[in-house]
């Protein structure tokens, strides 16, 4: 056993001393910078080559981004050529369930992509008949029938895309108009069963609506619209989105106010020197003191 361990000893001693003898040589220690430059070279090549190809992924996202907000302006420029008060609403509607959706805490990025999704909700309406879509008086069984048809056809258009926005808009055109409670169309979903983005664009559709003039009735006060939405909640609409949509319309309200207040006080401070030039408070509500003009709409 000893002669073995001496054995190995002494290979052991050899060997190392040659690689020793090797590294003390001027061309070994050449050898070995050589091999860290061309270590590093690679390195470098390889973190450039995987900024480039970061670079190359955001000039391709930007440019899908891109195309993806020239395919919404195009479909919403579809439905302004049809219907320009349709156009605006919808666009209106967008704002209002964004808002909404900041209120219920979601993401930036959900945000955003509902602030346009809801922007297509009704594009079912331009298959809809100007003879319908346009009468002023009450609407018949079967013309009932052919209003209700829109949110399915606006799915169908929507759905035959890939994008995440016009998925979500696909979803928003097929349950806008289901109830909490179970008792709207197309399918009579109840609940949480019909998706949030829907029950968000269902209350921003209706204020919208109620807000502004129809072929059929004239425009309603803002408290006479907010009063209404808060009736449907627990019926028409999900209670947690009503609170939702109340308290940024409380917030809007108020912030309004406080920035005519501020603008009111400041003229006054401007012109105080003016004999008799004092201004009052403005009316800042569009609520008056007659009720609205309403006709019974089935589809409202």
């Amino acid at each position: 056993m000893e002669i073995l361990l001496a054995v190995s000893s002494l290979v052991l001693g050899t060997v190392c001393g040659a690689w020793l003898d090797r590294l003390r040589r001027p061309d070994a220690l050449r050898d070995c910078d050589t091999a860290l430059e061309a270590e590093h070279k690679a390195q470098r090549r390889l973190e450039g080559s995987a900024r480039r190809l970061e670079v190359k992924l955001a000039e391709r996202t930007y440019e899908l981004d891109d195309a993806r907000v020239e395919t919404l302006q195009l479909l919403a420029a579809t439905v302004e050529c049809r219907d320009a008060d349709t156009f605006q609403h919808m666009v209106r509607v967008g704002s209002i369930a964004a808002d909404i959706a900041v209120r219920l805490g979601l993401r930036v990025e959900q945000v955003a992509r509902l602030h346009q999704a809801a922007q297509l909700f009704d594009l079912g309406k331009i298959a809809m008949p100007d003879r319908i879509l346009r009468k002023r008086g009450n609407l018949s069984p079967d013309e009932q029938r052919v209003v209700e048809r829109h949110a399915a056809a606006g799915a169908r258009v929507l759905s035959r895309s890939s994008s995440p926005v016009l998925q979500m808009a696909a979803v928003i055109s097929a349950t806008h108009h289901e109830w909490w409670n179970g008792s709207g169309y197309p399918t009579g979903l109840a609940g949480e069963r019909i998706p949030l983005v829907g029950r968000v664009v269902a209350v921003a559709d209706v204020f919208d609506a109620l807000t502004h003039r129809q072929p059929y009735r004239s425009a309603w006060p803002v408290n006479q619209a907010l009063a209404r939405i808060e009736r449907g909640s627990g019926s028409q609409f999900d209670p947690r989105v009503v609170a939702a949509f109340l308290a940024a319309q409380e917030s809007a309200r108020a912030q309004t106010v406080w920035a005519l207040a501020r603008s009111t006080s400041s003229e006054n401070s401007r012109s105080s020197a003016v004999p008799g030039n004092g201004r009052g408070m403005p009316n800042v509500s569009s609520e008056t003191s007659a009720g609205p003009s309403t006709k019974p709409r089935m589809s409202t």
